[in-house]
């Protein structure tokens, strides 16, 4: 899809020199570069800007004061930092979204009540390390997201004792879960939220990538923010091999009921469970030091959702326009 970009005044401009000064420091902490393209597409949200022309920009001597350096169409903060180093992480980020996709399937065949799973967070950026957690968004049946969680951590982790693949491989975190309505709710709250919408636009679908195509159509404000991605993405998942996914038989009468009951016990249960395990991981995570690696669980009965340190610190750069 060909790049329309609107013209830079002057307050375009400035609003760009802000962008890039979160992209600064975000690069710089990650020790990873981006190029022109994926921060004019990603990074600059609203502002309909080229790669081209912000690398015409930088050539024109704006944004001197942010230390950039420009190596072919590559973004570097520091000497450390390298077109190699990202390859690397390049290659690791597509050994875990292989493996997700191998589990993702197994938990689509076993679990009927998920409609899909997508992978987020550094892999779905392409620059997660070697033992960076592989964050899966799930998304279920209505009232069935307990139910499901249940089962795909059972699932998860017999996956895991099999060492089918290497354990850096293996090391999935269940991070965004929601029913279908507590992600309508979600995705409510954060609407023109551009660090919500740039994680729901990059995160790559492994099952049921046409219910996540629908979940990005419902949220169309997020082409508002990211106009040429967006179109971009509906275009790749037009014609998505599951495009013609049938639905499951709904349940009624006794079944039903037996499984909202189901629902609502493992709801009590399994919600205080994961509160307890999170408090002893935390105690872990700041006994090594990994403050930015400490994480809130918040459970609803449509939804479990992870938060860390380092998203909110991510919410505080870029969770308003």
């Amino acid at each position: 899809m060909q790049e329309i970009a609107t013209p830079l005044e002057p307050e375009n401009i400035a609003s760009i020199h802000s962008g890039l000064q979160k992209v600064f420091e975000v690069s710089a902490f990650l020790n990873y570069p981006f190029t022109l393209d994926e921060v004019a597409n990603y990074f600059l949200p609203g502002l309909n800007v080229t790669g081209q022309q912000l690398g015409s920009l930088f050539a024109g001597g704006n944004f001197v004061d942010i230390p950039f350096q420009i190596e072919d169409r590559y973004l570097l903060t520091h000497a450390v930092q390298s077109e190699t180093l990202r390859l690397e992480r390049q290659q690791f980020s597509a050994a875990k979204l292989h493996s997700a996709g191998e589990l993702a399937r197994v938990l689509k065949r076993m679990i009927p009540f998920i409609r899909t799973i997508a992978v987020t967070g550094s892999v779905a950026y392409r620059s997660a390390g070697k033992w960076d957690d592989i964050d899966l968004f799930v998304v279920t049946k209505r009232n069935r997201l307990w139910l499901s969680l249940f089962m795909a951590i059972i699932l998860v982790r017999i996956w895991k004792s099999l060492r089918l693949r290497p354990s850096h491989l293996l090391s999935f975190c269940l991070s965004y879960v929601h029913d279908e309505r507590g992600f309508a709710e979600d995705s409510l709250r954060n609407q023109a939220n551009p660090l919500f919408a740039r994680e729901l636009l990059l995160a790559e679908p492994v099952v049921g990538e046409d219910r996540y195509r629908k979940l990005l159509e419902r949220n169309d404000w997020v082409g508002e923010l990211y106009p040429n991605p967006y179109g971009s993405k509906l275009t790749q998942l037009e014609h998505s091999l599951e495009s013609r996914e049938t639905e499951h038989s709904r349940h009624v009468g006794p079944l039903a009921l037996a499984l909202d009951l189901a629902e609502e016990i493992t709801f009590t249960l399994l919600s205080r469970y994961l509160r307890v395990r999170a408090y002893l991981t935390n105690l872990r995570l700041r006994s090594q030091g990994l403050e930015f690696r400490i994480f809130e669980p918040k459970t609803t009965r449509a939804s479990c959702v992870y938060t860390s340190n380092f998203y909110r610190w991510l919410h505080s750069i870029w969770g308003q326009r």
